[in-house]
């Protein structure tokens, strides 16, 4: 990995309490309330290991003489799923790309996004989508020095989401 000298893995099970340390200190960066969180280990182990996976995980580490501050040696991850589109076929899409705030500027965040790109490349997938936030600049800039599109730009793209409590009320309407 880069200026930094360690490697990207797979995620394994014992690992999944440091992606949900780093999901809660995702949540803290956009100041999402903690308590609204609707992941914790055991989900994460269902959804990433059980019968029928929903996500994957490339975890970055590093030697036990490098850790970090709060002694861990797992300092960066990516989880990812697969989608479809009736344009393009098979996509990944990058839900989260993190790398603890000592680490970065070391190239980890890059091995982590190549080995996404690795994988998908390697299994016939055709894109690799992501989101920014527009309050982090250095994301969106991150993204494009990567070569990434901003669809919002350039086609007019808008991400929606439909939370919970909408999700319910539409499907409480279905006529179906």
């Amino acid at each position: 990995m880069g200026k930094t000298a360690g490697r990207v893995d797979r995620r394994s099970r014992p690992q999944l309490h440091l992606s949900q340390l780093f999901v809660c200190e995702i949540a803290s960066i956009y100041t999402v309330p903690l308590n609204s969180l609707r992941t914790n280990v055991e989900e994460l182990k269902k959804a990433g290991f059980g019968e029928n996976p929903r996500y994957e995980c490339f975890v970055a580490e590093v030697p036990p003489e490098q850790k970090s501050k709060e002694g861990h040696t797992i300092i960066g991850y990516t989880l990812f799923t697969r989608t479809y589109n009736t344009w393009r076929r098979k996509n990944i899409y990058m839900d989260n790309l993190y790398v603890m705030p000592e680490f970065r500027g070391r190239c980890i965040g890059s091995e982590l996004m190549d080995r996404v790109a690795e994988a998908a490349w390697s299994q016939g997938y055709t894109q690799l989508r992501m989101h920014a936030s527009a309050k982090k600049p250095e994301v969106i800039q991150f993204q494009v020095q990567r070569k990434g599109e901003d669809l919002t730009i350039k086609e007019g793209w808008h991400l929606f989401r439909f939370p919970n409590e909408v999700l319910h009320k539409l499907a409480a309407q279905s006529k179906f």
